[in-house]
């Protein structure tokens, strides 16, 4: 890397990164765990400055000049220097509070921008499933009966691999405890289900709509193109570091970005992101209220693992019997 760390953190603080500092800026996190912890000792160290500079500004009392003779003033005269006292420090109040939103929001949208970034890894990336609301359905619908498809199985502690080009495997627990299974290599998708033949298509999109979120551009094979979506249709805010304090460094500083959904976009209406400070690497996502076709799901994502699922992983092959019947859609 040919610039300075230094210059580059600093540059992160102030939001003047481009994207090839960004791309720097994370080559020099991955490459020493020193690295991550001095930089999250940094931005802890940043963030609590500002808080102080703010709490001075505010409450630090200005001197008070007492003259040496005082001479009665009218009551009226009184009455409009404190309305105009109290407009004054109001406004001043609100210039401030509009100071540090601003700051606040430019350091969110920065802290996304690393996140987006962290996740381009050739690496494959498991998730644990976990529905934490039952679905609350916002419209009644005729049911659709589907003689090709079976009954959905649930999604409650699914796990779900993800790799770079569309390309995914979705596991499921069926009542009877036997396993339903969709995917993509990127090519085709499929559908491996109990007993009945083995389904595939060259559409897709055939078989990811189990998953919630394809409906409105959020899909949860593709976890960048999600944190895309939440730069300009979400309201982005960072809640304090955790464990930015450990100095044994045993557990790496983590932080929660919190995006409520602005009106007039779809999507879910709140997303919360549990990530580590230093890496950027993505520990939990949890989508509250996420469209599931008529119904709404508080959906969370716990990341398993990371790391290579070999070459035919994604295949429909690698999850069925070789003697399997194969039925071309």
């Amino acid at each position: 890397m040919t610039r300075d760390p230094g210059e580059l953190v600093s540059r992160y603080l102030d939001d003047l990164l481009t994207e090839d500092e960004h791309r720097d800026l994370q080559d020099w996190l991955r490459s020493s765990p020193d690295h991550a912890r001095e930089f999250a000792r940094i931005v802890l160290l940043h963030d609590r400055l500002r808080g102080e500079q703010m709490a001075i500004s505010i409450t630090q009392p200005s001197p008070r000049y007492q003259p040496d003779t005082v001479f009665p003033v009218p009551r009226r005269i009184w009455r409009s220097v404190i309305i105009a006292c109290g407009v004054m420090a109001a406004f001043v109040t609100l210039f401030l509070m509009s100071l540090e939103v601003g700051q606040t929001s430019a350091v969110a949208s920065t802290e996304l921008k690393r996140l987006i970034s962290a996740q381009e890894t050739e690496l494959d990336r498991t998730y644990r499933i976990s529905v934490e609301e039952a679905p609350t359905p916002r419209r009644k619908r005729q049911p659709v009966i589907d003689g090709n498809r079976p009954p959905k199985p649930p999604l409650d502690d699914a796990v779900l691999h993800v790799r770079k080009g569309n390309q995914f495997v979705l596991i499921r627990q069926m009542a009877s405890g036997q396993q339903f299974v969709t995917g993509s290599n990127g090519q085709t998708s499929w559908a491996v289900r109990p007993d009945g033949p083995v389904r595939i298509s060259t559409d897709l999109t055939r078989f990811n709509r189990d998953l919630p979120g394809h409906e409105h551009d959020f899909p949860l094979i593709q976890i960048e193109r999600g944190l895309a979506q939440l730069q300009n249709a979400y309201e982005i805010q960072l809640l304090p570091i955790e464990n930015g304090d450990d100095s044994a460094g045993k557990d790496l500083p983590t932080r929660l970005l919190v995006a409520v959904k602005k009106r007039g976009h779809r999507g879910p209406q709140r997303v919360e992101i549990t990530y580590s400070v230093p890496t950027g690497q993505i520990h939990q996502l949890r989508f509250i209220e996420m469209p599931y076709g008529p119904e709404h799901l508080t959906v969370r994502l716990t990341q398993e693992e990371e790391r290579p699922l070999g070459p035919t992983f994604f295949d429909h092959q690698s999850h069925h019997a070789s003697d399997r019947v194969v039925e071309v859609e």
